[in-house]
């Protein structure tokens, strides 16, 4: 009997176990404008560039790392929701970690950063509960005030991906709800699903079938779009906003900088040696070739070469030598 109970929680326990290390998306996964932000720092959110510096795509993977999560061919050639599932694939087991960008926008990990749970593939054909999303009697959806795109032929659920979903996130973006095309049926996009399913007099079952799809274009009035927040968006360091070339160093940030720090204010450094022939681009991370840099500078301006980006170091960047 003993063995026979020990034996059996053994059972549960690797039973459960395997329950967490297969589970789906968790409601912790970043926002579809968390992966947006992130997207317009790496790579202005163009999944087909390939700018020749050995990073592809939206997330400007390297191949290594692409290969990590199981990808194949180049980040670039694969279509969008390939790339934002091996992000999310990175994300859980990395972190925000692989990503300067990410410590630029200003992003935080959540509970799903590092898990190394596995998000479901994309197109996953989840079967559902087998409710029907057909009229709960309490209203219809209205007349179509414009051209409904054909039904994709499948019903999506939570945790799918998929290139289909993009255009109806997208049009419900435009009726006020904060989706922005992803492909990903996260925990926003179900929100949006079960809005517009008791608004339209619908089931409200959560998953999108025909009569869903044809909601977010058959509606009496679309929902006007929220004003956007100001300051929420990434803005990039440009070489104007930097004062990149100008007689006078902008002013001191107020912190110094060593190597491995990552901020904002490191790109317009960087970004004025770089007009100074130091071969540096910004990308706002203090890395070797920043360091070599700085040392260098210093040693021009007979400034103790230290490695460290103080004010004095920051100010001979635009005036010194």
């Amino acid at each position: 009997m003993r063995r026979s109970l020990a034996l059996g929680a053994i059972i549960a326990t690797v039973a459960t176990s395997a329950v967490v290390a297969f589970a789906g998306p968790a409601a912790a996964d970043p926002s579809a404008d968390d992966w947006y932000q992130l997207r317009m720092c790496e790579s202005s959110n163009r999944y087909d560039i390939n700018t020749g510096n050995g990073y592809y795509g939206a997330y400007q993977f390297d191949l290594s790392t692409w290969r990590s999560v199981g990808g194949e061919g180049r980040p670039d050639q694969a279509s969008p929701s390939e790339q934002d599932y091996r992000a999310l694939l990175l994300y859980r087991n990395r972190g925000w970690s692989p990503w300067v960008c990410a410590y630029l926008v200003g992003l935080s990990e959540d509970g799903d950063a590092r898990s190394g749970v596995a998000p479901p593939q994309p197109g996953n054909q989840n079967a559902g509960s087998g409710a029907s999303e057909g009229s709960s009697g309490s209203g219809s959806s209205g007349s179509s005030g414009s051209s409904v795109p054909a039904y994709p032929g499948r019903q999506f659920f939570e945790g799918d991906y998929s290139d289909d979903l993009k255009a109806w996130q997208k049009q419900m973006g435009t009726r006020g709800y904060d989706l922005v095309g992803t492909g990903y049926f996260g925990p926003k996009t179900k929100a949006a699903v079960l809005d517009l399913q008791a608004k339209a007099g619908l089931n409200v079952v959560g998953y999108i079938g025909p009569k869903t799809w044809a909601a977010a274009w058959d509606s009496p009035a679309p929902a006007p779009a929220p004003a956007p927040a100001t300051g929420s968006g990434y803005q990039p360091q440009t070489g104007e906003s930097c004062g990149v070339g100008q007689a006078t160093a902008p002013e001191w940030p107020g912190k110094t900088f060593v190597q491995g720090d990552t901020a904002p204010e490191l790109q317009c450094f960087q970004k004025q040696l770089g007009s100074r022939g130091f071969g540096l681009t910004g990308t706002g991370y203090y890395g070797p070739a920043t360091k070599a840099a700085v040392v260098e500078l210093q040693n021009r301006n007979g400034i103790n070469p230290s490695g460290i980006l103080g004010p004095k170091t920051w100010k001979a960047a635009w005036e010194g030598n």
